[in-house]
């Protein structure tokens, strides 16, 4: 569950320990990035290559950042496995030994970004899911999609809510692949269809703090379940559109009747964030009044909306599975 995090050290005992090693042995398990800042490889071959970034405060030596995806460098860079409960503590224990030194010291490392994330596997296809989805509901979230992902943000980009299709990500690294292993891979991974689920909590630790309620990589290991009611608590706010095709039913026979039917039917057709940018070009004192005559004919999103709950479903059941263990 746990995936790219960002955490930093003041021990200046740690900090220059570190630094000694990487001036030492820049090949093998540390490679040379730019200055100040080197990869911490997982030692795997082919396509499932992963790293950690150590970087050192340019100049002086007060500080030290760790940054990347800790799943990936456990699991490697093309696995779909999350990072299972289980996981977490053997994954940062490894990565203490590369560093060598203590896990104790490594997990005094502060937290200032998290991200808690699921691949989820369904019976609906990945790219369809992705693009039903038509709204976070929470008002201090707003909409801020780039390409191939829907994302939801706050204003300073504290808190973020992504969506996106994982196994584009995995074919679009399968050119870098060449060992016989690998091809083998894609030739299994031709019917991926792995729906991607992430939040971010960031902005240091204060903000992690007050959302999960944890503040060192210690924390993050002993309480592990709190990702997981983040997790819960956030994929209920998805606001998914089943794409039903509505019936014209008219009770007076009036013409409002049909053009609420002509306006719903558009709704559905866009989504709503299709109509809020729609909206947006509007000019300021009509905006207003459009969001009033839409507001109650909205897309379906509510608790008759099948699609939604069978994906939150599939998301509840296999994100609490990663909290038992992998046998049972």
């Amino acid at each position: 569950m746990t995936d790219y995090l960002t955490a930093k050290t003041y021990d200046l005992r740690i900090v220059s320990h570190i630094n000694d090693n990487f001036v030492a042995q820049r090949n093998g398990i540390f490679k040379f990035k730019r200055p100040n800042c080197y990869l911490i490889l997982n030692g795997m071959d082919g396509g499932n290559e992963a790293y950690m970034t150590i970087e050192l405060t340019r100049g002086h030596y007060e500080e030290c950042r760790i940054y990347g995806s800790i799943r990936k460098w456990y699991h490697g860079a093309l696995s779909d496995k999350d990072l299972r409960r289980n996981e977490a503590k053997d994954a940062f224990t490894q990565l203490a030994e590369k560093l060598e030194i203590s896990y104790e010291d490594l997990c005094k490392f502060s937290l200032s970004k998290i991200e808690i994330g699921l691949n989820c596997k369904m019976a609906y296809d990945s790219t369809y899911v992705k693009t039903q989805i038509v709204g976070f509901r929470s008002t201090s979230y707003k909409i801020m999609d780039g390409e191939g992902y829907r994302l939801f943000s706050t204003k300073t980009k504290d808190k973020t809510a992504k969506v996106y299709d994982k196994k584009n990500e995995i074919r679009s690294k399968m050119k870098l692949i060449k060992g016989v292993k690998e091809l083998d891979f894609i030739k299994q991974s031709k019917g991926l269809n792995i729906f991607r689920c992430e939040f971010t909590v960031q902005n240091g630790k204060a903000k992690l703090k007050k959302e999960l309620g944890i503040e060192t990589i210690e924390d993050l290991i002993t309480h592990y379940p709190r990702l997981l009611a983040y997790f819960l608590r956030n994929i209920g706010f998805f606001q998914l559109n089943d794409n039903s095709r509505l019936e014209f039913k008219p009770i007076k026979g009036t013409m409002k009747e049909l053009t609420d039917y002509l306006l719903r039917d558009s709704i559905n057709t866009h989504g709503a964030v299709g109509v809020r940018g729609l909206i947006s070009q509007l000019t300021p004192e009509s905006r207003y009044e459009a969001r009033k005559k839409i507001k109650k004919l909205q897309v379906n999103t509510g608790a008759t909306n099948h699609l939604k709950t069978d994906v939150i479903k599939s998301m509840k059941k296999q994100s609490i599975d990663l909290f038992r263990n992998e046998n049972q």
